[in-house]
């Protein structure tokens, strides 16, 4: 632990008690970031317990782990403004000393911050994860978000979009890069052979992949489209894998994967398009691609983005979002039109045609990655934030 962090660390433990509050029944980056920070935090040595739905993945997978994170399940989901079951529960909680709330979700402000007025010792912080299309500077948001500390984003491009958007002051307003742990995130520690075999692919086969949640909004007909054009343009030299990873959002109607698996047979691809399902060895996923693609129609910032970079792997990421700020001037991953399969597809041949610009493209996206996205400053750069607004509500000296 860094001199400082450590530093930081011991000011708090003792004083710190943080509720992480994510009510969500989906498990995409939005909650696997909420429950890898709670636990990162707790192994400090901090307090730290986390306000979940009981039985929802982030409630399941903070039970499976050997974290000192407490887990408080709710059994029922909050209305978005003024619960009084909520209210109650959050009474209990401020009482028995917590005094951060984080939410990683700011549509429940609504029934978080009118509960809290009476508490002025709690600091109240909140993560936004995805781009803002409508305007918050109300009367009611202005309320809301007064009683804010900190709202926190992941790259600067969500912090001009949250400022032209919302009621917030500059000071309120931080950057807080997403982090991953380089020792697992290590290229040279994985061995992808395994997980290659599991998908047809020998050593001479090119991978090219795709991680997230089925769903309309990522981008999975793009990529199979895409894989039609590159298939039929390379002929029978196409030793090539089409690998989606990723599972549809537990409890929705929809039957999106249906449609997908009928692209692939109409375009008669079976023998090229894996659907992989939801998978928990990501390093080992990214190192086993030689490409991965992020066709959504619009990514705030993409976690998949940069693990795939730290594994070395060059990306294709759709144009939005905060795109351009991950893969600079394009010298760590191509830029691609949402929903264009053809543009996808003219970047995909550019690299598959040019191995050399693959693995530069990939060593320049792990540097890249190292020097920007690590755990340990992200960690500190929250507990810093937390510090403050401790100290701004006598907590702390």
């Amino acid at each position: 632990m860094a001199f400082g962090l450590a530093e930081r660390v011991d000011a708090l433990e003792g004083r710190l008690d943080e509720l992480v509050v994510c009510l969500s029944h989906s498990w995409g980056g939005l909650e696997q970031v909420a429950a890898q920070d709670a636990v990162d935090r707790s192994a400090l040595g901090l307090k730290v317990r986390a306000l979940v739905l009981e039985g929802s993945p982030i409630h399941q997978n903070l039970m499976q782990r050997n974290s000192a994170v407490v887990p408080i399940p709710l059994s029922f989901r909050p209305r978005d403004l003024l619960d009084f079951r909520l209210k109650s529960e959050l009474d209990r909680l401020f009482k028995s000393g917590v005094n951060v709330v984080h939410t990683h979700q700011t549509t429940l402000l609504g029934t978080l911050i009118p509960w809290m007025w009476k508490y002025p010792q709690v600091s109240a912080f909140a993560s936004r994860h995805i781009i803002n299309n409508h305007d918050k500077r109300d009367f009611i948001h202005r309320l809301l978000y007064a009683r804010l500390d900190y709202l926190l984003v992941m790259s600067q491009t969500l912090r001009e979009n949250v400022m032209a958007t919302h009621p917030l002051r500059e000071r309120q307003v931080k950057v807080v890069n997403l982090g991953l742990d380089f020792s697992v995130f290590d290229p040279d520690r994985v061995d992808p052979a395994r997980q290659r075999a599991a998908w047809g692919a020998d050593p001479e086969t090119l991978v090219i992949g795709l991680v997230g949640r089925i769903d309309p909004a990522k981008g999975q007909a793009t990529f199979v489209r895409a894989a039609a054009g590159v298939i039929k343009a390379l002929g029978d030299r196409a030793k090539v894998k089409f690998v989606m990873v990723g599972e549809e959002t537990l409890g929705r109607a929809s039957n999106h994967l249906g449609e997908l698996k009928e692209m692939v047979q109409q375009f008669r691809l079976e023998d090229h398009v894996v659907f992989a399902g939801y998978q928990e060895n990501i390093p080992e996923v990214m190192r086993s691609f030689d490409i991965l693609v992020m066709p959504s129609r619009q990514e705030a910032f993409g976690l998949v983005a940069i693990e795939a970079m730290a594994m070395e792997c060059p990306i294709i990421i759709s144009r939005g979002g905060s795109a351009a700020e991950i893969v600079g001037e394009e010298e760590y991953g191509l830029l691609t039109r949402p929903e264009d399969a053809f543009d996808l597809q003219r970047q995909l041949r550019h690299l598959i045609d040019h191995p050399e610009v693959r693995a530069e493209m990939g060593r320049k996206a792990r540097a890249h990655v190292m020097a920007h996205y690590d755990r340990q400053i992200r960690i500190d750069r929250t507990l810093e934030l937390y510090s403050r607004a401790l100290r701004r509500r006598k907590i702390l000296n």
